[in-house]
């Protein structure tokens, strides 16, 4: 009885999906649990992509300007992007955004629908690894630590998948094969966390590091990990000479990102940046790093009575893990540039929201968990601030029929100030 239910209710969420989507996405956002509904999430975030407005000057804008000034690209283009990979010829050494780009003009050349395919493969795999804490959530049965849940939803801004392409999607990628890796030991999803580094390039240092953990088993005693971080910090600054060295390995491409994220234009340009900021971007920008990073040490304190199981302890392990591939990397760039911060972030919360659901009454982890709740809450409004450019107001006041006929550029930011 319950499933007719569902499959009429399910009928007509497609009805009220094409008069108004944010209605149907709201409701299956509310019931969450009921796998039918996802669709509608993943329905409505392409429909996002649709109407997406890229910020000026970011690098959605860029890859519509190359999209539209592109009149054609067959597969012959195509292949000539691919062999410039290989040879390290190719402006960016990896092979999703000339995928993206080729199947998209293979059947039209409005940069919606490209924004719009982007966005269908980006969140279906941040809808896939959502699910996978979802899951852990459900299956303990304890609600109760939902901020961690909810910090690891809002890693990214809505609209980072869809607006900068590539390290967004090979972030998540990457994410949900570690995460599964790490929870089932199964190796398939070791070949998965590779495809992120077919995505984009970067993340080939984060599957390294992935594994050689992997190899080890997750098995590391936390006096050899605390070695590791130690040596990051004291031999840190060798890094850079090691990677400089080594980047003609790579190709033309990496060298030349390499020199553009650590020239000395650049990072003035970063500082520069970061003085304009307000306290409370500064605060959302730090606030995440010291309290996984505090979070991190104080759950191994045995005065704290945290009770662990394998899972928990290999959780521990690849956060640490990401913490030493996040502090080298600060020795080669810019604090701003440095995104492997978040990777390190990512899986503390995930090792925070583990622990909790299985130690519900722990004083520290609930004192852990109070702290946290206004670190997520203006995480989440500074997020939610900077996206609101990117959200046409035909997400919100229009529906999937008008969008196709009626051209709106105008942001519900813009709307709202004008």
């Amino acid at each position: 009885m319950q499933n007719v239910t569902q499959k009429n209710n399910k009928f007509w969420l497609f009805i009220i999906f094409i008069v108004y989507p944010l209605a149907a996405f709201f409701y299956a956002i509310k019931h969450f649990a009921i796998k039918k509904y996802r669709v509608f999430i993943l329905l409505f975030f392409m429909f996002y992509g649709y109407t997406f407005i890229p910020i000026p000057n970011s690098d959605g804008s860029r890859y519509q300007e190359d999209f539209a000034s592109t009149t054609s690209y067959s597969f012959d283009d195509y292949k000539d992007a691919v062999v410039a990979v290989f040879k390290g010829e190719a402006n960016n050494p990896d092979f999703y955004a000339s995928t993206l780009k080729f199947v998209t003009h293979s059947f039209t050349s409005n940069p919606s629908f490209y924004f719009m395919i982007a966005a269908l493969v980006y969140f279906f795999v941040y809808l896939k690894l959502i699910e996978t804490l979802w899951d852990l959530v459900t299956s303990k049965g304890n609600r109760y630590f939902m901020s961690f849940f909810i910090g690891c939803c809002v890693i990214y801004n809505l609209s980072a998948g869809v607006n900068a392409i590539r390290f967004p999607l090979a972030f998540m990628v990457f994410a949900y094969g570690a995460l599964k890796l790490v929870l089932t030991n199964q190796r398939k999803y070791l070949l998965i966390a590779f495809v992120s580094v077919l995505i984009h390039f970067a993340l080939s240092f984060s599957f390294v590091f992935l594994l050689a953990i992997y190899l080890f088993k997750f098995k590391v005693k936390t006096r050899v990990l605390y070695l590791l971080l130690l040596l990051a910090v004291l031999l840190g600054s060798l890094f850079p000479v090691f990677i400089e060295q080594n980047l003609a390995f790579f190709g033309k491409a990496s060298e030349s990102k390499f020199s553009g994220y650590t020239g000395e234009g650049f990072v003035e340009d970063r500082a520069k940046g970061m003085q304009v900021w307000n306290w409370y971007v500064y605060f959302n920008f730090y606030s995440s790093y010291f309290f996984t990073l505090l979070s991190l040490f104080l759950t191994r304190l045995r005065f704290f009575k945290i009770s662990f199981d394998t899972t928990s302890e290999k959780l521990y392990v690849f956060a640490t893990i990401m913490l030493f591939h996040s502090l080298l990397s600060g020795n080669v760039v810019d604090v701003i540039s440095n995104r492997f911060n978040l990777l390190f972030i990512f899986f503390t919360l995930v090792y925070l929201l583990y622990l909790s659901l299985k130690n519900r009454e722990n004083t520290l982890l609930r004192f852990l968990n109070y702290i946290y709740i206004p670190i997520l809450i203006i995480n989440i409004l500074v997020r939610l601030r900077g996206d609101l450019y990117t959200v046409n107001t035909m997400v919100v006041f229009g529906n999937v029929i008008t969008a196709f006929f009626i051209d709106i550029t105008v942001s519900i930011q813009d709307f709202l100030t004008n």
